[in-house]
């Protein structure tokens, strides 16, 4: 990291799951910035502060039309701009040309994207594209729409998922794809951890309050194991929308009518030191969703010396070394959930040898060394590929 640089981000959102990167940047030396779409509900802003730029007034009086009217009963219309969404391109131009980046970072194939990869190629600053998709998935999609969504949008990617699962049959490496992993700070070493809460095990879970993440499966898996072990499930998840409060009260709903109070705790918009505080006191972590893209949550709880339990559909459920620092099961599988939970809560001795193995599996794998490294490569490529034209 001999030589620093000056480095701007643009994604819909500033997402938690950024800080530590943004942290390993600064404290190395380089300059930062994040272009922000919108600003969310919950967010961290303790390295970086991201400068919302928003929509055009064109476009936002049209999401107004299509998420309160053409679209009210679809809990994921307000979603439509994350794609289609368009930029103040003349205020967005200002801030690309005012800082000058080396590289610009920037986050999905969307309108939003094609619009500052052009401003970028005019200013000739070299961009990155940065999505979930993994490294190793299905064959790409040949039809003349996508090749003119990869013509407009960057070149070379970066993505936090290797594979959704752990299993790599059938699918085929992106050469431009590069994994560049979620970062985590080590957080609480397994000889400081206090196991074992209150005597019993405590089961941590987080998830906005929506279906897809199957809070209520974990609710019924827990409710199952009861029969044989002594546990306790606490839920921190999102509220902020109707749709949300509305699975709330039917997840709550169905603790009390099963006579569970006691048994599982719900908490809602849970700021940072409040989430680091219900880790400090699992024992195991559970990411019981499907259609995860890439859930930072593995390495977070991990982090904490707390083995992590994921879903199959979960784009980083390869974080876990299976087996060592936790466990995949089968998505949408509660019976399968069940038998992994049960894989890790029936020794607590080797419980607690899980935790540590996620500790030291953090440390050794998910540093800002290992995310730079991979930008450094891009880079590399990027300007042998001028040489060669």
């Amino acid at each position: 990291m001999e030589v620093s640089m000056k480095v701007l981000y643009m994604s819909h959102r500033y997402h938690t799951n950024q800080t530590t990167i943004m942290k390993g940047w600064k404290e190395n030396g380089h300059e930062v910035r994040f272009l922000s779409q919108y600003a969310g509900k919950v967010e961290d802003y303790t390295y970086v502060k991201p400068i919302v730029v928003g929509y055009s007034k064109i476009f936002m009086a049209f999401d107004y039309l299509y998420v309160h009217f053409l679209k009210r009963k679809d809990p994921f219309a307000i979603d439509m701009k994350l794609k289609c969404g368009v930029p103040p391109i003349w205020k967005l131009a200002k801030y690309i040309k005012e800082f000058h980046p080396d590289i610009a970072i920037l986050r999905e194939r969307s309108i939003y994207t094609i619009c500052m990869n052009a401003i970028c190629r005019h200013y000739h600053i070299p961009t990155i594209l940065y999505n979930l998709s993994p490294v190793w998935d299905k064959p790409k999609k040949m039809d003349l729409a996508h090749k003119i969504v990869w013509k407009l949008t960057p070149k070379y990617r970066i993505t936090p998922t290797n594979l959704v699962g752990i299993d790599y049959s059938g699918l085929v490496k992106d050469q431009y794809g590069y994994w560049a992993p979620f970062l985590m700070e080590p957080q609480e070493a397994p000889e400081e951890k206090k196991y074992f809460h209150n005597g019993r095990i405590n089961v941590f879970c987080i998830g906005k309050y929506q279906e897809r993440k199957n809070l209520k499966m974990m609710i019924e898996a827990v409710e199952e194991l009861l029969a044989k072990y002594d546990l306790h499930l606490t839920i921190a998840g999102e509220v902020s929308n109707h749709f949300h409060e509305e699975y709330y009260r039917m997840v709550t709903g169905y603790v009390r009518e099963h006579g569970l109070e006691e048994r599982v705790t719900f908490y809602t918009n849970l700021n940072r030191k409040q989430i680091s505080e219900q880790y400090r006191k699992a024992d195991v972590y559970v990411v019981p969703s499907t259609g995860e893209p890439a859930s930072i949550t593995v390495i977070e709880a991990m982090a904490f010396s707390v083995p992590a339990i994921s879903g199959s559909d979960n784009g980083t459920a390869s974080y876990i070394d299976y087996g060592k620092t936790g466990y995949v099961f089968e998505d949408n599988d509660k019976k399968d959930l069940i038998e992994k939970l049960n894989k890790i809560i029936c020794d607590r001795d080797n419980l607690v040898k899980m935790g540590a193995a996620g500790y030291e599996h953090v440390k050794a794998h998910f540093q800002f060394r290992n995310y730079y490294d991979r930008i450094e490569e891009i880079l590399e490529n990027m300007r042998n590929d001028q040489i060669s034209q």
